[in-house]
């Protein structure tokens, strides 16, 4: 099959999603989980401290191949506090494997703290090369002479070439065929080659509607893997689960109802307006809708953990929950979806 990278953030909801997944998703998944911070986070050591404890509640922290990427906590806490993070990681989780991850572009004591991590943690690395590195990606010499920094070797290293958001598969196929051909026939070097890409909507696209909606969003990222794969059977899938790709921002006090569900190569998303009182009841009509829509699955409840509170909700049997909730069980659903197309039809 081929492999499937998720980039997910470290809150409660994907990590939810992703301890409820099945055999099979954990065994074909390679979650890479961004760690953030909560806005009264008062260190790095606050952060790391909730994504262990979230890890070890959700049983992520063993049997589920796992990179952990401290950067975004460089907005918060500056590049020190995001090597800091990286320590504390290292140390409470040194009885569970974890790949830390390099990104292009990082300082020499970036890569020495990855370098430690490594060196707890035996398990290689994932570099990660964001999207303003690709036009002066030529070639594999910029990747093995960052490796080189950190003393570790390629077959032990996971690539992630990631798009980020994009707009247009053909463009996006461009970009990254220019420097994704020279480091294909480099391939057997390397432990893993993926791209990701991501192009759900950034959250200000949405407003709360009026009545009850359901619009449909093309997944162009599932598109441009197919562009990818028509060329080098080598290269592994990834995307972003059911977010944007970008700053995290948080949810709204009391938002409106909604699941962004993956049916195919699409998504489906159903977004309901705030009931009366703020209260959240409308995602009980909003579940019976979807579980008696041509976008539910034959399998029905038994699909994904996601799915099965989604048809617990549309027989109204226990909470509506929250934001939180609905995300969970979008991207519990997505999970699922996208391993059982790749393991099908090696497309997602």
């Amino acid at each position: 099959m081929t492999a499937y990278t998720v980039i997910v953030n470290s809150r409660r909801p994907s990590l939810q999603a992703l301890g409820h997944a099945s055999k099979e998703v954990k065994d074909s998944v390679r979650p890479l989980i961004e760690v953030v911070a909560r806005p009264g986070d008062g260190s790095p050591k606050v952060a790391v401290d909730r994504v262990t404890g979230q890890l070890r509640q959700n049983r992520l922290d063993s049997g589920v191949d796992l990179a952990l990427d401290t950067r975004p906590l460089v907005g918060r806490f500056g590049k020190p506090g995001a090597r800091e993070a990286l320590k504390f990681l290292a140390v409470e989780l040194d009885f569970y494997s974890f790949r830390p991850v390099a990104h292009l572009g990082d300082t020499l004591d970036d890569l020495n703290e990855v370098r430690d991590a490594i060196q707890k943690q035996q398990s290689g690395v994932c570099l990660r090369v964001d999207g303003e590195f690709l036009p002066s990606l030529r070639g594999p010499e910029m990747l093995l002479e960052q490796l080189r920094s950190i003393g570790e070797p390629a077959w032990r290293t996971d690539l992630v070439i990631d798009c980020g958001y994009i707009t247009s598969p053909a463009t996006a196929f461009t970009r990254v065929a220019d420097c994704l051909g020279p480091l294909v026939d480099e391939a057997g070097r390397w432990q893993s080659v993926t791209v990701v890409a991501g192009s759900f909507p950034p959250p200000e696209t949405f407003v709360t509607p009026a009545t009850a909606q359901v619009t449909c969003i093309p997944r162009r990222e599932a598109d441009l893997w197919r562009r990818i794969a028509g060329s080098w059977d080598e290269v592994g899938y990834g995307d972003y689960g059911v977010d944007h790709p970008g700053l995290l921002l948080d949810e709204p006090g009391w938002p409106a109802p909604n699941l962004r569900y993956t049916v195919g190569r699409r998504w489906f998303l159903y977004y309901w307006p705030v009931g009366e009182d703020r209260k959240h009841t409308p995602f009980y009509d909003l579940c019976q809708e979807l579980v008696e829509s041509p976008d539910w699955p034959h399998e029905g409840a038994d699909f994904s953990w996601g799915d099965e509170r989604i048809a617990r909700a549309a027989r109204r049997d226990g909470g509506a929950g929250g934001a939180g909730e609905w995300k969970a069980y979008s991207l519990s659903h997505h999970l699922a979806t996208v391993v059982g197309m790749l393991r099908r039809e090696g497309r997602p």
